[in-house]
């Protein structure tokens, strides 16, 4: 007997009812028809960021052009794009300036760069406490209203426990996060510490909170076991197809909970970056421990969002790979300097290390995409119905620049057609992609010059 299921059914804790929500995949028996199966996605795509920060090694992040479709990634920085099969999934857009300079944002390079890249619009001055809301937290607001509210509103993810620190009085600060703007205009705080945002997405109702899970970790039981009567007694009431993807799913979710645990036995593996000077280091929320192991929070930084993205948990996820000019190194690829003073200032010298950090970054963007290409969603994969941006929000770091800023476009949503090289001459701002970003997502617009996506 085919059973007909909620799209917003959670699967419970058998226990108490409150230690465990689990959010499930769409599943052939949430719909009426095998149409309404395979349009699934809705109304507003779902959302990823990935920023990366100090700018970029421009004649190596982007690969050689021959012409608008035809260009070649094997020696670029973005290679592993190409090793994925993820070409025809993206859009490269060269030759566009950072929004603040046109319209006359004033103060340190750093912070109105990072400040504008999401919202599309410069602010006034690196010492402001309000901007207008950024990408990600419109199109959770839009979801919100839409839909009804998602377990989870969004999330703004850190690589770095530095980007924890909540927001003050003084806006300027070299390890500050300055990405997400909500829609009170107000400067949102990254989280780094993955375990707490898993438990947001995982943690059950009741009049408690933080109860059930505290529950669960004193008691040493996994997300999966706690539902494990529940799970167990869907799974007989469902077909062949919505058996099989469930049971990818579970897979899926226990690999990522041994992950967080694994990364909790060993110390948290959010950074505690080298402080500039004038700036007070922030201990690691976790132990105070030092471990560089930024590749492995990345990866599961990326598992958190493609299962909130699979289950609807969140619609609008971030990643800021560490603060502007914090002082990070990236240890696991055998870089033990501080990355802004060391590297970013020092282009000449140093080359061929930033060079590597750009291509470390592209491919932990690129493993995110090909696992979102390869995870079933409704009638397609996780990426159809999804908008990825990833870049910088500066160019040439150690002047400063906010020009030829690095810049991509993935996922499939809207009209957005892949598989493209734009570039342009300076003449174009990145508001215009912010821009038209919002309009395929079905957002209101700014009214902007369009960049062309055909």
């Amino acid at each position: 007997m085919k059973r007909d299921l909620n799209r917003r059914t959670f699967l419970r804790s058998s226990a108490t009812g409150i230690s465990t929500a689990v959010g499930l995949p769409l599943l052939e028996a949430m719909f009426n028809s095998s149409s309404a199966f395979a349009d699934a996605p809705g109304k507003y795509p779902r959302f990823f960021a990935m920023y990366v920060p100090n700018g970029i090694i421009e004649e190596k992040w982007f690969p050689r052009r021959n012409s608008k479709t035809d260009f070649n990634l094997a020696a670029s920085s973005l290679k592993k794009f190409d090793e994925y099969g993820l070409k025809n999934d993206i859009s490269l857009y060269r030759g566009m300036q950072n929004v603040c300079r046109s319209d006359g944002s004033n103060g340190n390079a750093h912070m109105i760069g990072i400040s504008s890249w999401l919202t599309g619009v410069g602010i006034k001055k690196d010492s402001s406490q309000t901007h207008r809301p950024s990408l990600d937290q419109e199109l959770a607001d839009a979801m919100q209203a839409e839909y009804g509210r998602t377990k989870v509103h969004s999330l703004q993810l850190a690589g770095n426990s530095e980007l924890d620190k909540p927001n003050n009085n003084n806006y300027f600060n070299p390890q500050k996060n300055a990405l997400n703007w909500g829609s009170n205009n107000r400067l949102l705080p990254l989280k780094s510490a993955l375990k707490n945002e898993f438990d947001k997405l995982y943690a059950g109702g009741g009049s408690t909170p933080g109860a059930g899970v505290d529950r669960r970790f004193e008691t040493k039981i996994s997300v999966l076991d706690d539902i494990k009567e529940d799970r167990q007694a869907m799974l007989k009431q469902l077909g062949a197809s919505d058996r099989a993807r469930l049971d990818q799913y579970f897979e899926s979710l226990r690999d990522l909970e041994e992950s967080l645990n694994a990364q909790i036995d060993i110390g948290d593996n959010t950074q505690e970056c080298a402080q500039p000077a004038g700036v007070n280091n922030i201990p690691n929320p976790t132990n105070g421990a030092r471990n560089n192991r930024f590749g492995d929070h990345a990866r599961i930084a990326a598992k958190i969002t493609a299962q909130a993205f699979a289950c609807g948990l969140t619609h609008a996820v971030t990643y800021c790979t560490q603060g502007e000019a914090a002082g990070c190194h990236y240890e696991d690829i055998g870089i033990n300097t501080h990355f802004h003073n060391s590297i970013s200032h020092n282009r000449g010298g140093r080359l061929n290390d930033w060079v590597k950090i750009d291509t470390f970054h592209a491919d932990l963007c690129a493993e995110f995409m090909y696992q979102m290409k390869n995870t079933p969603h409704g009638a397609g994969t996780l990426l159809d119905g999804t908008g990825i941006l990833f870049g910088s929000g500066l160019g040439n770091g150690t002047n400063h620049s906010h020009d030829d800023l690095a810049l991509m476009v993935g996922g499939h949503f809207g009209n957005w057609k892949h598989g493209n090289y734009h570039t342009f001459n300076g003449n174009r701002s990145h508001g215009d992609l912010v821009d038209t970003l919002r309009a395929e997502m079905g957002l209101p617009d700014l009214g902007k010059n369009k960049v062309p996506i055909q």
